[in-house]
């Protein structure tokens, strides 16, 4: 017996069955060896084209879901896969969330052709989303803010790879939210004086639903149960993610636990990661909204300070090396003595590491530049670092040693670290490890695996989450977080266009992570 396709009318074929053995049915063209689909099911008797608004005809257009949100100046975006139940219990947390917080909950249907879902006869073709979404869909393009879109016309395929690739331009100048089920972000840069254009997915808040393929077992594993919440100032804007529990649903918002069972206060967060300090050119709003009354440490209170590229070694810069105005420069102002630039660095920590909090300082590469200074500088050059030079060198050759593994040397600042520092700082080794909730934090990023450059996309897979530095620009990209900078967005080695942001990041008491923005003195609305 054959049946006719209802999208083109042509014979359908018989094509295997599903893991339940029950017969498929396709209409498909193969072309110069390439198979093309056109409908597939597991009920060609009743076979039917479903558009959004329903159990429509073919060629009736798609229904566009979308409501007012004049006025509305914080919302919870998340995505929801066609044919899929909901996670009721992540659904119930965010509605809560939305009451809690005043907030828009838009939910941005996408498809997905699924022949071996459980859930229904014919997932391939069906365009229909759980019921519990329906007051919340909406998919056309909207200006939340004055520099951000919600790109909710855009339908991805869940099993996308890099979601955000190509997506560089389609918002022009303005940030981008796309609705995908894969939690990614990144930074475009931008021309001077602009701030950096921010890419990101948002997580979705129906339960994992692939086929039993490679991009399926890969979309599953990287689905995430979440959402982006955008909170609107003025013309600024704050984008920071929410991940949930994938058994309850439940996730942390800054200081708040949010649950099918309503709201309470969250537990002090695991730890802080300070996007790149830079201590002698740290952006005084960074600071402030990071340390201050009401500031994110205050907010969140964190049991961990960590800390990347602390030092920046302005003093001893081998990149300064042969520039004599510089070298005039640092004369004149009182830059040129390393000694004060890693005591301020040092004192600037302390300051921070308040009791009953610790902080962890990572090796990075402008920490490393007194090693290369130490390495590749006659101390009679530099009179004014003499001293400080020969005590460092000295503690070096005292601390050599040769072992199995080769020569090892000490590391100077932590040499100067643990003579000046205190008893709650820890300065780490190059390739020592330290996790938090299984997080590797250890890492600043400059070093990638097998002795490559290091970069989000090689880290990003090494079987381990982290959190690394190193770019001055965030990002998101599957297991790997990127803080960005705490200084100001606009230092002597940088021009042209670019993607600098002053972002930090934060492990919640739950191990979820966040990244955390400071957009002109504000991390938050």
């Amino acid at each position: 017996m054959s049946y006719p396709c209802p999208k083109c009318g042509k014979a359908m074929a018989r094509n295997g069955t599903t893991p339940a053995g029950r017969p498929r049915w396709v209409c498909a063209s193969t072309s110069e060896g390439h198979r093309t689909f056109c409908y597939t099911t597991t009920t060609p008797g009743k076979a039917y084209v479903m558009t959004q608004s329903g159990n429509k005809k073919q060629g009736q257009r798609a229904l566009k879901h979308r409501r007012k949100l004049k006025g509305a100046q914080r919302f919870i975006i998340t995505a929801a896969q066609n044919a899929t139940p909901v996670h009721k219990g992540f659904m119930a947390a965010l509605i809560t969330a939305c009451q809690k917080m005043n907030a828009e909950l838009l939910i941005v249907p996408i498809r997905y052709k699924n022949p071996t879902s459980r859930w229904t006869d014919s997932q391939a073709n069906a365009e229909e989303w759980a019921p519990e979404t329906t007051p919340y869909l909406f998919n056309v393009r909207k200006k939340l803010g004055k520099n951000l879109v919600l790109m909710g016309d855009v339908k991805t395929q869940p099993t996308a790879s890099s979601p955000l690739t190509g997506f560089d331009a389609l918002t022009h100048g303005e940030s981008g939210i796309l609705a995908h089920t894969k939690l990614q972000l990144r930074t475009v840069p931008t021309p001077q004086n602009r701030m950096a254009k921010i890419l990101t997915t948002t997580g979705a808040c129906t339960v994992p639903n692939y086929t039993d393929s490679k991009a399926g077992a890969l979309g599953a594993f990287h689905h995430t149960l979440g959402a982006c919440v955008a909170e609107i100032d003025g013309s600024r804007f704050h984008l920071r993610q929410i991940n949930a529990n994938t058994e309850t649903g439940a996730f942390t918002d800054l200081d708040k636990n949010y649950s099918a069972d309503g709201v309470s206060n969250a537990e002090r967060a695991k730890a802080l990661i300070m996007g790149d300090t830079h201590v002698d050119f740290i952006d005084p709003a960074v600071e402030q909204a990071t340390f201050g009354a009401g500031g994110i440490a205050a907010v969140l209170d964190p049991a961990l300070l960590v800390w990347h590229d602390l030092l920046d070694n302005y003093a001893v810069n081998p990149h300064h090396i042969g520039n004599p105005f510089n070298a005039i420069a640092k004369q004149r102002t009182g830059r040129d003595d390393a000694y004060r630039e890693v005591s301020r660095a040092l004192q600037f920590l302390q300051k921070h590491t308040i009791a009953g909090r610790n902080s962890i300082v990572v090796p990075s590469n402008h920490n490393d530049f007194l090693t290369r200074w130490i390495m590749g500088t006659d101390w009679r050059s530099a009179p004014i670092n003499a001293e400080f030079y020969l005590e460092t060198a000295l503690a070096m050759a005292r601390g050599t040693k040769l072992d199995g593994s080769g020569v090892y040397y000490p590391d100077p600042f932590a040499y100067w670290g643990e003579k000046l520092g205190a008893a709650e700082i820890k300065f780490l080794r190059r390739d020592e490890s330290f996790t938090v909730g299984g997080i590797e934090l250890g890492m600043h990023g400059d070093k990638g695996p097998n002795g490559a450059r290091g970069s989000i996309r090689n880290l990003r897979r090494i079987g381990i989450r982290s959190v690394v530095g190193h770019t001055h620009s965030p990002g998101i990209d599957e297991g790997c977080y990127q803080v960005g900078t705490s200084t100001r967005l606009r230092l002597e080695y940088t021009s042209g266009p670019s993607g600098w942001l002053n972002t930090h990041c934060v492990v919640y008491a739950s191990g979820k992570r966040a990244l955390l923005s400071v957009v002109d003195g504000k991390w938050r609305v």
